[in-house]
This record gives C-alpha cells, structure tokens and sequence, in this order.
C-alpha cells in the first residue's frame, strides 16, 4: 500500500539487533531528526560558557549544536552541514542558528504525525460515495470561513509555531481573516511565524508574557514587520517607516497597546524626541482609531 501510516516505536535506533553499527545512514540521519523532534511544546535548557538560554520548542522542533549531531551520528562537522543543507533545499527542514546551538524545524511535521485515532485506524475501501463527497466540501467551505465554528486550514500548523497560546477561537477568525483577505500567504506567513517565535526564544520568561496574544498580533499586520524565515541570521525589516500610511501607524499603535513592543525599525517610541507617528494619531486613543479603521 501507497498511503496509511506505520506506528513505530521511538527508541528503534538503539534496539540491540537495529542499533547501526558505524556512521549512520542518511535515511537513519533523518529518522533521527523525526524521532528526536518535539512532540508537544516544552522548553529545554541551552548552556553556552557560563550562560543558560532557555529555548521553547514547538511540535517538529529540535535543537543540538552540529557537534553534538556529528557524535551522534559519527559524522564529520563539515558533512553535518552539507547534509542539513540538502533538507534546506529540498524543503524538508528550515534552521536557526542561536548560541552555537542549530534549532532544526521538520517542514512537513504534520505530514509524519497524526491524532492517535486517525493513525491506528486505516480505510479497508478507497470509494466513496456522492454524500460523502459533499459533506466534506461542505465542511470545507466551513472551515475557510471566518465565521465558522471549524477551523481553517493550515491553522493548526501555524499556531503550533505561534510562540504563545492564548484564545484560540479569537486567532482562528484573524487567521481565516488574514488568509482569506490575501494579505499575506500561508506559507509566507509561517515562514514570518517562525522568524517571530525566533525572536523571542531565548527571552526570559518573565519577558515572554509581553507576546503578543495570536489574535492581536494577526490584526495588527505584525507579520509584516517580521523578517523572513531561513536559515542563519533573519533578515532585517528594511521598509522605511517614513512611508506609513495612517493606517500602517494605527497597528503599530495597537500592537504597541497590545504588547508594550515597539520595534526599532518604526523609528524612536511614541513619546520620544524624534518619534515618526503622526501627531493627530498620537492624540486619537487607540481603541477609537480601530474602530475607524
């Protein structure tokens, strides 16, 4: 059979009889990024010299340093990182480098895991009838709508990876909202997710709870502030904040509101010498300039 799914064990790599002797394989290198990886959200500890990073992990994610994966594995550092190049290119995994330390994203996570009642039960019959059909395209056409009670599609990806989870049914509407409209792709906004949840992965806890809830940071359009995803340094927001319309200034300003985040890009904060946010906006309270807009 072509499709389905395979419950396999973790740990298969270290039975006695399976246990590779020698370098690993490419295929039993990449069984173990999926082995390995996160399967709910936790955080782990990252020690570099005398510094302790926290770094939360999301489903799909891991994190090592090339060293410890050329052990792992008994490769070379320099074949570590043609191999994790080659995932690069053919879109398997996305990387970010922090702290000596490689944080390894599988793209196609979902693609490898599903619920535990999808996965120990496969059809015995590949027809379907003509009712079946229409179900699903109506609880399709349900699950891209804003209003719906499902929920739309690729949101449980992309709110896997949103770096705080709060209010769910209020990011499902923004998230249907942002997709639907065409401001931005699914893929470039979990490319810009990624990048965001980045951003403050090695932040303290105590910071954390300045991030933005889902819901606010979708409406706002902070997507568009974030640099794009990809391996190495993110790239850095290169748009001149000169050209904001008014519209542009009042999410920021929500977002502001929000978060108590200003980002540097957006010229100096609100009340400081310099600041490039109209005065009229500075004088309309937030909550009123939303509902203008």
């Amino acid at each position: 059979m072509r499709k389905g799914y395979l419950l396999i064990a973790r740990g298969l790599l270290k039975h006695p009889r399976f246990k590779p002797q020698g370098p690993l394989t490419q295929f039993e290198a990449w069984y173990w990024l999926i082995e390995s990886a996160a399967y709910a959200p936790h955080d782990v500890t990252i020690t570099s010299g005398r510094n302790r990073l926290t770094v939360c992990l999301e489903p799909g994610q891991l994190t090592h340093s090339i060293r410890y994966l050329a052990k792992a594995w008994q490769w070379s550092d320099k074949r570590v990182q043609r191999f994790l190049s080659a995932l690069q290119l053919d879109q398997s995994v996305t990387t970010q480098t922090t702290t000596g330390q490689t944080v390894i994203t599988l793209c196609n996570w979902a693609k490898y895991q599903r619920p535990d009642f999808e996965a120990t039960t496969q059809t015995a019959t590949a027809t379907t009838t003509a009712t079946t059909t229409k179900k699903k395209e109506r609880k399709e056409r349900k699950d891209i709508s804003p209003s719906g009670s499902g929920e739309p599609e690729g949101f449980a990806a992309w709110y896997a990876i949103y770096p705080r989870k709060k209010q769910p049914q209020d990011a499902k509407r923004a998230f249907a909202k942002a997709i639907g409209s065409g401001a931005i792709t699914l893929e470039a906004l979990m490319a810009k997710t990624r990048a965001f949840a980045a951003s403050w992965a090695n932040e303290p806890k105590d910071r954390r709870k300045f991030i933005p809830y889902p819901a606010s940071w979708l409406n706002a359009g902070g997507y568009d502030d974030e640099p794009d995803g990809g391996d190495g340094e993110p790239a850095r927001v290169v748009r001149d904040p000169r050209s904001f319309t008014d519209a542009d200034w009042q999410k920021r300003l929500t977002y502001l509101q929000d978060s108590e985040t200003w980002l540097e890009a957006w010229g100096p904060k609100p009340g400081e010498p310099g600041c490039l946010v109209p005065s009229h906006l500075l004088l309309t309270p937030v909550s009123s300039a939303k509902g203008a807009a």
